[in-house]
């Protein structure tokens, strides 16, 4: 409609691109075979009980369906980090971690024939990126109906079915593309797949034109967050509705529209 088409073009001229902000984008780690190398709460404890050492190379991650709005809820999958090295940080010595090299003796065949693996078939393949999962981010899956941006400061590692951001402004870009306006566009420019969903892809994402704000304008968007943040931390069911309503409200007044712009993408 003509109004959808102003809001189009409002959105446009707004905002820059997201590949042309300070931020990285990166797609989550691929480990070749997920039956050996990511494991439930239950046996992280047993392989630490076997050998406390082993729980400097398990972390926590997260699946694409772990990643919701605003924060991010592992359900206890964690990964086993036998990295490939990067910078000056050298490759895992497996020899080093005993327990989990007899766990993973219990895959032999599989780890040798898999693609994606590292100097030894016990390191997963080379990441130069794996640093940037210790470092604040938001995590979004590449498949959902609406955006679901989390913020984390937590070190954390995510599948092949999300992806990572890292850089400047990330809670401000966390509030837009969190916002009811985005997903609007994004579900009215990206493709889709077979079951409804909208790929939220790297291609989709880097393209997304958010309006440049100095750090004080900025600051009355991060402190809802913020606020948003600090609700779910105890419970993330927790009903955060006002804030959010809040902040699309600023967000439909970044772009410009007027009223029978926000009621034309279905605003309220």
């Amino acid at each position: 409609t003509p109004a959808e088409q102003s809001v189009m073009d409002k959105i446009a001229s707004a905002g820059t691109p997201l590949k042309d902000w300070d931020v990285t984008i990166n797609r989550g780690v691929t480990t070749g075979l997920n039956a050996a190398f990511i494991i439930d709460e239950a046996t992280r404890q047993a392989l630490i009980a076997a050998d406390p050492k082993s729980a400097e190379i398990i972390k926590p991650l997260l699946r694409g369906r772990d990643m919701q709005r605003w924060q991010a809820q592992s359900d206890g999958r964690h990964l086993i980090d036998t990295h490939n090295g990067y910078g000056k940080t050298p490759a895992i010595n497996i020899d080093e971690y005993p327990a989990i090299k007899a766990h993973l003796d219990g895959y032999d065949a599989a780890l040798a024939k898999r693609a994606d693996k590292g100097k030894t078939p016990y390191n997963l393949r080379s990441c130069a990126y794996h640093e940037e999962f210790a470092k604040p981010r938001l995590f979004w899956a590449d498949m959902a109906k609406d955006g679901r941006f989390a913020y984390s400061d937590a070190e954390m590692f995510c599948n092949d079915k999300g992806y990572i951001m890292t850089g400047k402004s990330l809670k401000y870009l966390c509030a837009v593309l969190n916002s009811r306006l985005i997903t609007w566009y994004v579900q009215n420019t990206a493709p889709t797949t077979g079951m409804g969903l909208t790929e939220w892809k790297v291609f989709v994402v880097e393209r997304i034109p958010v309006p440049h704000l100095t750090p004080a304008r900025q600051r009355p968007l991060t402190r809802l967050v913020d606020r948003i943040l600090e609700a779910k931390a105890p419970n993330p069911q927790a009903d955060t509705s006002a804030d959010e309503g809040e902040l699309d409200r600023r967000v439909y007044a970044l772009y410009g529209l007027t009223a029978g712009e926000v009621a034309a993408v279905g605003g309220g």
